[in-house]
């Protein structure tokens, strides 16, 4: 896919509360960062030092989303990865464990909203607004193609506005169905899926946009054609880049992105494993406060 990339963009990734230390937010300054979240759907704050206990604990109390911790089924500890990255709640991406070991995040290398748990809880419908914390914590000097390190995000609520009113319109009456993304089903056992439209109203704000999920989204009407379904997918997405510009945040060491994911889409970029190691913290929380 071919596309336009800019690394200042007019809404997204706007640099919030310099300085600050992120553990030791103010009510103001949480209502800053809150109310900036989902005017802009991405803000950066730059230069912190947490550990993942320390993440896990900050999006709790944030957001109010006391689940957290019970969302995702515990590990052991793993002794080969030092206890400050280690909590529950909190998932650990990249190559951890050193220079030419597997990465842990590729599927992460394609455009997508982030599911995890949505399809399968519920009450939650799939424009929940679920805020996406990434800490960076080692970087790769470089992607594969010699480019700083970054991650692409797309402001869907830009996309749905860059489309014709005629392509608008007739997305207005498409629905689809999100899976879980890396699910794996035991026979006879039925995947957990919702069905959500394409267009989709967010919570806060009242505009529209874009509701993709992922290229395994499944067009209703098409639950036994999917490599159509697939094929609908990438061509509404192929629309999508021609007319809106990608946002690329080139990553410094400390710096914590914080998503709406009812608003944005994002992807991975890839990296040389052998010679670039990768140390990032995520954490996923329902915002159960606005404010």
């Amino acid at each position: 896919m071919t596309y336009q990339t800019l690394t200042k963009h007019p809404r997204m990734g706007l640099e919030i509360l310099q300085n600050c230390n992120l553990l030791e937010l103010t009510a103001g300054q949480i209502t800053e960062l809150k109310t900036t979240l989902w005017e802009r759907g991405l803000i950066v704050i730059r230069n912190q030092k947490l550990t993942a206990s320390e993440l896990q604990e900050f999006a709790q109390k944030t957001f109010e989303d006391p689940t957290l911790e019970n969302r995702y089924q515990s590990k052991p500890i793993d002794p080969e990865i030092p206890l400050d990255l280690q909590s529950s709640g909190v998932a650990i991406l990249g190559n951890v464990k050193g220079l030419d070991r597997d990465i842990i995040d590729k599927y992460a290398w394609q455009w997508h909203h982030d599911k995890d748990h949505l399809p399968k809880t519920e009450g939650l419908e799939m424009n929940s607004l679920y805020v996406v914390m990434l800490y960076g914590i080692e970087v790769p000097e470089t992607a594969l193609d010699g480019q700083p390190h970054s991650t692409q995000f797309i402001d869907t609520i830009e996309a749905y506005n860059n489309l014709s009113v005629r392509e608008r319109q007739k997305l207005e009456n498409l629905s689809m169905y999100h899976l879980f993304p890396t699910i794996l089903a035991a026979e006879n056992e039925e995947i957990p899926r919702k069905l959500h439209p394409i267009v989709s109203t967010h919570k806060v704000t009242g505009k529209k946009g874009l509701y993709l999920g992922s290229d395994t989204s499944i067009l209703m009407g098409m639950e036994n054609k999917l490599a159509e379904a697939k094929q609908f997918w990438h061509e509404l997405f192929q629309k999508i880049l021609e007319v809106t510009p990608v946002y690329s945040h080139v990553w410094h060491p400390g710096d914590i992105i914080f998503w709406d994911n009812s608003q944005i889409m994002h992807a991975g970029v890839p990296y040389d494993n052998t010679k670039y190691r990768r140390i990032a913290l995520r954490a996923g929380v329902v915002a159960n406060s606005i404010l």
